[in-house]
């Protein structure tokens, strides 16, 4: 399986960013945590990089995916391993992601529900009062000084020099006379305050006239507080016209500082008790896009971290698949199971060095023997030439020598299988039409077997790529050994069948051949593709072995068995070879 790359160079810079931009995230959940009003802040941010990423990421993620799971249905080679490898990487990130996800979230709602505590309102909210007790106990001072001062104002003369003394006398800041129409009469304020005389408002006016006084906290542009307090005059007025006292106060520095946080504390508390759901969902949705982003990160990585531990064992598995048969490779499947493909890849390695030792062994055992076969041959013939003696003596001598060149025969032959089996020839592929090379071996045995009875069945129709000589040879080979087997029957009968076969790897053409002979000894099936395993009186055990090892140059399968009356084959060749050049 091909992962889906832009090119290497570029989805690792892509998956860098996207690894940054996703502890970016995560540093910066962690530093909001505590500041609500920063998480307001940047929450529009971090939801826009992590979706943009997510999204970014996903399409590669998926197509990866994809990819993995085709090759896993195709059977591919090395697809199994590499998809169980990347599902264990990516339980092993799936599960502690989902566990930290619901556990962080849990500890941020926890953290969340303490700053609507019960008990914390409640302390906010005593504090509170407190503080607006002592407020009231300073304005119920002012109150009852400044209606004394009001009491003592007699008339309008000398009135200035009065307010000024009886400021100074109850410590105001500010004393001064208004009239109805909200004209200022007359004033006092301390060297300290300069600023002007703030006139009240008529609502402030009349409610004075309905409940005789009027008292408020008011703030300065230096964020001090000050007493005001509004009373009317009640012994004497001015053209019949009611007047009003006003009089401001100072308020301690550190009460009006108390006073101010108190009231921003629980202003901000009532803000954060209102926005507590929302805050939450906000966490919640944004730790769960961080950590979707970081899934897909991890499960990519799973991807290609298998994609890199299996193909070395891939290559070796391919290596291997050459050297072995494919009888070898069933044999595999059958016993480890499809899943297995590290133990199928064993035990091919170890059959293709059983294999490689035969060949080594077939290749010194062909030399040894052919080196004497010349000077022996040549030696016979000598004697046979140059021999005199009596006819009996002659006799005896030309028997023996016949006997000899044809020992020396029959071990050339020996020699030649075992070079046939130990050397590999390079295979020159073509596409030819297997139903004519079936025939064209009938012809070659049918006219010297005439009792025998051939037949094909087409089924298969088409081309298949091959090498003619070699794939002839492997059929000549099987025809011989079914015409043997086929010598004691009453009406002896081979058959080929001719068909295509499809499978998640492409279409092949499977050709059977049944006969009605002897069949095959049952101790000699399972063993029957290695070298030197025959039945047969005079057989050198090579002929199967060669045939297995032309069919597996052409990647395909060959399976032998019994059936109710004789020996069936079935060999299955790809239609199409995947390098279409000559292989070694």
């Amino acid at each position: 399986m091909e992962t889906f790359r832009l090119s290497s160079i570029k989805i690792r810079k892509i998956v860098s960013v996207l690894i940054f931009l996703s502890i970016a995230s995560l540093i910066a959940l962690l530093f909001s945590d505590d500041d609500p009003t920063e998480f307001n802040r940047i929450q529009v941010s971090l939801l826009a990089v992590n979706i943009l990423s997510f999204f970014a990421l996903l399409p590669v993620v998926a197509l990866s995916a994809k990819n993995l799971f085709h090759d896993y249905k195709q059977k591919k080679l090395g697809a199994k391993l590499r998809f169980r490898m990347a599902l264990a990487f990516s339980g092993l990130a799936l599960i502690p992601a989902i566990v930290i996800f619901f556990f962080a979230i849990n500890f941020m709602n926890k953290g969340i529900s303490v700053w609507s505590d019960a008990d914390v309102e409640k302390g906010l909210s005593d504090a509170l009062m407190l503080g607006r007790s002592a407020l009231d106990e300073r304005i119920q001072d002012g109150l009852f000084a400044t209606s004394n001062i009001s009491i003592q104002l007699k008339g309008m003369e000398n009135i200035t020099q009065l307010l000024e003394n009886q400021r100074k006398e109850n410590d105001a800041i500010q004393l001064s006379l208004i009239d109805a129409d909200l004209r200022l009469l007359a004033s006092s304020s301390s060297q300290v305050d300069q600023s002007s005389v703030r006139v009240p408002t008529a609502f402030e006016i009349n409610q004075v006239a309905l409940k005789q006084s009027w008292t408020s906290l008011d703030s300065t542009t230096d964020d001090r507080y000050l007493i005001r307090v509004l009373v009317p005059v009640i012994s004497f007025s001015l053209n019949e016209k009611p007047i009003y006292l006003q009089a401001l106060y100072s308020l301690d520095p550190k009460l009006s500082m108390m006073a101010y946080s108190v009231e921003e504390t629980y202003a901000r508390y009532g803000m954060l008790s209102f926005m507590k759901t929302p805050i939450q969902y906000s966490y919640a949705l944004t730790l769960g896009i961080v950590v979707m982003l970081s899934l897909l990160l991890a499960i990519y990585g799973s991807f290609e971290f298998a994609d890199r531990l299996v193909k070395p064992i891939e290559s070796l598995e391919k290596q291997t698949d050459k050297k072995t048969d494919s009888e070898q490779n069933f044999s595999n499947k059958k016993e480890y199971g499809e899943e297995d493909e590290i133990a199928v890849l064993v035990n091919s390695f170890m059959a293709a060095q059983k294999e490689a030792a035969w060949s080594d062994v077939a290749k010194r055992m062909a030399h040894e023997i052919n080196n004497p076969l010349t000077p022996i041959q040549l030696s016979a013939e000598r004697i046979q030439k140059k021999f005199i003696g009596s006819p009996q003596e002659k006799e005896f001598i030309e028997a023996s020598t016949k006997t000899i060149i044809t020992q020396v025969d029959v071990l050339r032959d020996l020699v030649s299988a075992f070079s046939n089996f130990a050397e590999r020839e390079k295979l020159s592929f073509s596409k030819i039409d297997i139903n004519n090379l079936i025939e064209e071996s009938i012809q070659l045995f049918s006219r010297q077997h005439e009792n025998i009875s051939f037949d094909i069945k087409k089924d298969h129709t088409g081309l298949i790529e091959v090498d003619a000589n070699k794939i002839q040879q492997v059929l000549n080979n099987l025809l011989l050994n079914a015409i043997d087997a086929c010598n004691q029957a009453e009406k002896p009968a081979i058959n080929f069948e001719t068909k295509t076969t499809k499978n998640n790897s492409g279409k092949y053409c499977q050709i059977t051949i049944n006969d009605n002979g002897q069949g095959f000894d049952e101790d000699i099936i399972k063993n029957a593709f290695e070298p030197y395993q025959t039945s047969k009186e005079h057989g050198k055990g090579l002929g199967l072995a060669i045939v297995k090892s032309i069919i597996d140059e052409h990647k395909g399968e060959i399976n032998i068995d019994n059936s109710n009356v004789g020996a069936i084959i079935k060999i299955i060749l790809p239609i199409e070879q995947e390098n279409r050049e000559s292989v070694q």
